[in-house]
């Protein structure tokens, strides 16, 4: 369990694919108004495909952690994003989350499904 919070912390504090991309092509802003987390992503489209994506969060290790895993998932088809689940999350993350943090988890993913609305 120690070594499963530890790779979950370090996922949180990666700083690859974080902060404002320079030349987006969409991007959304999601809150979980029951504890505070916020999500924003800038994603890059070209051809149907997600080819590069960027984010910044506040709140919680789950959040943070859980942006930072599916900014690595979602290069690629923008269709994948509809198959995407709080499931899909955990499985990335590789750790049980308990149905009450299940806005954490996947406030990122409202963030992209979001954005890829706009388009």
């Amino acid at each position: 369990m120690l070594l499963e919070y530890e790779n979950l912390l370090a996922l949180a504090n990666r700083q690859s694919r974080r902060g404002l991309m320079a030349d987006f092509s969409t991007s959304a802003t999601a809150v979980n108004a029951s504890c505070g987390d916020e999500c924003t992503v800038w994603l890059k489209i070209a051809d149907d495909e997600i080819v590069d994506v960027s984010f910044e969060t506040k709140g919680c290790v789950i959040s943070r952690a859980s942006a930072a895993a599916i900014s690595d998932a979602v290069i690629g088809p923008i269709g994948q994003i509809g198959l995407m689940n709080g499931n899909s999350i955990r499985s990335l993350l590789g750790v049980a989350v308990s149905p009450l943090r299940e806005r954490c988890l996947t406030t990122p993913l409202k963030a992209l499904q979001d954005a890829i609305s706009k388009l």
